[in-house]
């Protein structure tokens, strides 16, 4: 097969290219005789400053079309990902969708943009979905065939032979970590709230921050902690690498992870899998993963103070045990091969159309 993957932005790594590049490893595992492409769309918060990548983007989309690929993947984060799919289609392409957000994302909150992206959508040839709560967040055309698909999670998690997270000298103290594309939006700021509350019960814990943000990100971040007198306790680590962020994921209890936006967190699963409780924001996908595995969820309205009381009241021991059980689980569900079969069977599906 020959296969254009359209997703992700260069220079704002996350979970949708981290999402890419796996699910491109373990395609060519399966099949090292397929032709696999990859074009960044560079949508991630687009702006006028940010267009001439975007525009770049489609132009190499544009000069593609002469390889004539079998299927185009696109990775729907926002609505600017759908002047992809528009595009592709004008030049006869068949075109799979798979969708990256939530209910909370503009392009579904607005009513009018949730109009209009249901109705772009209408022109993919197939909807590849990573979990079955998107048919509930998101405006997805009924009259477009669906194939199901999963998540691809580090192979090095996956292998079963990492050195456990939770092992018999962990630390007393409450060990917890958020990680992501740091944000309001992704509940950066929630979680400083919550180190707070838990510093004013007299809970002994240690947390870390990790990922990307712009400047006046870091700055509000570096300014809350400050004020919340968490200097010693919440260490800001900024952007680390792969392989370091499994690292530190290993080497927690907890991931507070309130994102309002979060369709199916990819993050959550990676904790999952280093034998970690998650708590999560009340979204579909969150309650989804938690409700199949473990860890907590919390509701919008009282997110801080609930996840406040539950982490006070946790018993490290039985949290150690709940996270190991479920990570065994988590591996043998995300297997590569198991994730590459679902997606192959897909893109086939789309390529027969």
């Amino acid at each position: 097969m020959h296969l254009l993957i359209l997703g992700g932005s260069l220079d704002h790594l996350g979970g949708v290219e981290a999402f890419c590049e796996r699910s491109m490893q373990a395609l060519a595992a399966r099949h090292p005789d397929w032709r696999m492409t990859r074009i960044p769309t560079s949508s991630a918060y687009l702006s006028f400053r940010r267009l001439p990548g975007y525009l770049r983007g489609l132009a190499a989309l544009v000069r593609y079309r002469f390889q004539r690929p079998d299927c185009v993947w696109l990775q729907y984060v926002n609505l600017p990902d759908l002047g992809y799919l528009i595009v592709a289609k004008l030049l006869g392409l068949r075109v799979m969708v798979t969708p990256h957000l939530g209910s909370n994302w503009r392009s579904q909150s607005s009513p009018v943009l949730r109009w209009l992206s249901g109705s772009i959508l209408k022109g993919a040839n197939r909807l590849a979905l990573i979990s079955k709560t998107q048919e509930l967040e998101i405006n997805l055309p009924p009259a477009v065939p669906r194939s199901s698909i999963r998540n691809f999670l580090p192979a090095e998690l996956l292998a079963g032979d990492a050195p456990a997270a939770n092992a018999d000298d962990a630390p007393p103290a409450l060990r917890l970590i958020h990680s992501g594309r740091l944000s309001e939006g992704k509940g950066t700021f929630l979680f400083v709230d919550v180190c707070a509350g838990l510093k004013a019960r007299g809970v002994p814990f240690e947390a870390q921050i990790t990922g990307g943000a712009d400047v006046a990100t870091y700055a509000k971040l570096d300014a809350m902690i400050k004020s919340a007198g968490l200097t010693r306790e919440v260490v800001v680590r900024g952007r680390v690498s792969d392989a370091e962020l499994l690292e530190r994921l290993r080497a927690s209890d907890v991931l507070v992870h309130l994102s309002k936006i979060d369709s199916y967190p990819l993050i959550v699963l990676e904790a999952m899998t280093c034998s970690m409780l998650p708590v999560c924001m009340e979204l579909a996908g969150a309650r989804d993963m938690i409700k199949t595995y473990d860890g907590h969820v919390v509701s919008s309205a009282g997110a801080v103070e609930e996840a406040v009381e539950f982490l006070a009241s946790l018993n490290l021991d039985e949290a150690r045990r709940r996270g190991e059980k479920a990570a065994v689980r988590v591996r043998e569900d995300y297997s590569w091969e198991r994730c590459a079969g679902a997606l192959e069977t897909a893109l086939k599906a789309c390529k027969a159309l």
